[in-house]
């Protein structure tokens, strides 16, 4: 396994830097606005350690060059695939070899020490800035924008900060089309910032109260998941669904409510994920951007659903095989990601008979409780998905899913067991209350199709406020953060 170290967004430092490039930002002439974030950009990576900076320089030259020369071999009507799998090895092949040195190194030199990996650092971002910037040569090969030739904008698309940890992975006809506008953007816009810190308050609050709360709860199961009995297995499965979606929807709302402070407006990675009423419904809502990126620069040039039904789904087994495998080395990733390839498959062979099998039955698909019905079913495959995403192993998947359908105990849904799993009893329920609060906000966001910040500017300003201030208190109140706690970094950081 690599090391992976990070500037945590919940950290004082990162509110310190963030302060003070916005300061930065808001007292440089307009046309060294976007100059100012770029070398912020680097610089945060540079935090992190020297070498993720120098990575991020490496990647944004030598994908803008060749960019440059794509446009340059189009024009002039030479081949320019050459110079685009080129571009695309170099990148793609990096990013494969610092994910996977853990299981490559052994390998091709038996002699060396194993633990030898240990020290390799995978940089800061780099999966997600690498899939952004090869996102934009195709685009440049296609034809469907030009080469940018600022290097400077270019760098900036790559690096703006507060999306630079874990994405989303932003399109260069998006964020670049902004990042021209940049010395249009009034700085001290109140509304703009509001909305962008109401955005970051709800990260940190996703973060510090419900993902590290629950954990706690799916640390203490997984790590002795041998010895547990079907109810608490059963306890900690929800509980890591709860915290990599708390943590990452988190993470998101953090980037997204940053890059609004400075005028940005980036891909909103989540859309109620858990409501989803199939497993290709959920991949509509979940983690958006890299969904999006596969289905364009992957699944659709594999042939999507142009080439027969088998080749379909043969081609969603490839996605979701590339989408496992990128999350790092472990087989238990890429089971992961197959198991999500199956489901989506068997979902599709079914769905003629299932549409009879609803007629015939007089069943509304549309229906209230038919809608929770599939809502649940499907939290449940992805529940049981995220138990190999969470294993170290196979076979420590496979004890936790035996065990939790074989060991029942129903004495112990009523003895308070569930409360020796790392958490007491006023612990346990201000995670179950501030889930509940979490689950209110996406059944509003998903009904209104609008986020966090966007609700809260519909409501009277007297509501508005009060519902802030409660949230703000929440966060300092019941945020597990400072000594007393441990800090827990982000679960996508690390991909």
């Amino acid at each position: 396994m690599f090391r992976m170290l990070s500037f945590s967004c919940v950290s004082t430092e990162y509110i310190i830097f963030f302060s003070a490039v916005f300061l930065i930002y808001a007292a440089v002439p307009k046309k060294l606005r976007a100059g100012t974030l770029a070398c912020c950009g680097f610089l945060y990576a540079a935090l992190v350690k020297p070498e993720c900076a120098l990575w991020a320089f490496a990647v944004c030259f030598i994908t803008y060059l060749a960019g440059l020369l794509i446009q340059i071999r189009l024009i002039n009507r030479k081949s320019a695939k050459p110079l685009l799998v080129c571009a695309l090895t170099l990148v793609f092949g990096t990013l494969f070899l610092l994910k996977y040195a853990g299981v490559l190194l052994p390998v091709l030199f038996p002699d060396i020490p194993s633990d030898a990996s240990a020290g390799i650092v995978l940089p800061v971002g780099l999966s997600f800035y690498s899939f952004a910037a090869c996102g934009y040569l195709v685009d440049v090969y296609r034809g469907e924008r030009e080469a940018e030739h600022s290097f400077i904008d270019y760098s900036l698309f790559l690096t703006l900060f507060p999306s630079f940890t874990a994405g989303p992975i932003e399109r260069s006809r998006r964020l670049l089309a902004q990042i021209k506008e940049i010395g249009s953007v009034r700085v001290f816009d109140f509304s703009r910032i509001g909305s962008g810190a109401t955005l970051m308050l709800w990260g940190y609050f996703l973060k510090l109260v419900v993902a590290d709360r629950a954990a706690v709860v799916a640390d203490a199961v997984f790590g002795n998941a041998w010895a547990r009995d079907s109810f608490a297995l059963l306890v900690g499965a929800v509980a890591y669904s709860v915290q990599i979606y708390a943590d990452f929807a988190g993470l998101s709302c953090m980037a997204l409510g940053g890059a609004k402070i400075l005028g940005f407006d980036v891909i909103d990675n989540f859309d109620a994920p858990y409501l989803s009423g199939s497993i290709r419904e959920f991949w509509r809502r979940w983690h958006i951007s890299l969904s999006a990126w596969l289905r364009d620069y992957l699944y659709i040039p594999l042939g999507g659903n142009r080439r027969g039904a088998v080749r379909k789904y043969v081609n969603i087994l490839i996605v979701f095989a590339v989408c496992g495998l990128w999350h790092g080395s472990r087989p238990t990733f890429l089971v992961w990601g197959l198991l999500h390839g199956v489901y989506q498959l068997i979902g599709g062979l079914t769905a003629r008979k299932k549409r009879r099998a609803y007629e015939k039955l007089r069943i509304d698909p549309a229906s209230f409780p038919f809608r929770v019905w599939r809502a649940a079913c499907n939290f449940a495959l992805v529940t049981l998905a995220w138990i190999f995403f969470r294993s170290d192993s196979l076979a420590d998947a496979w004890i936790y899913i035996s065990r939790m359908f074989t060991r029942p105990d129903p004495w112990n849904v009523l003895n308070g067991s569930m409360f020796r799993l790392g958490l007491d009893a006023t612990e346990f329920g201000i995670l179950l209350a501030a889930s509940a609060v979490t689950f209110g906000v996406d059944l509003i966001r998903c009904r209104r199709k609008e986020n966090v910040s966007q609700v809260l500017r519909r409501q009277h300003p007297i509501v508005r406020y009060a519902l802030v201030a409660a949230l703000l208190i929440a966060v300092l109140v019941f945020g597990r953060y400072g000594l007393a706690f441990p800090a827990n970094a982000f679960i996508y950081a690390e991909f």
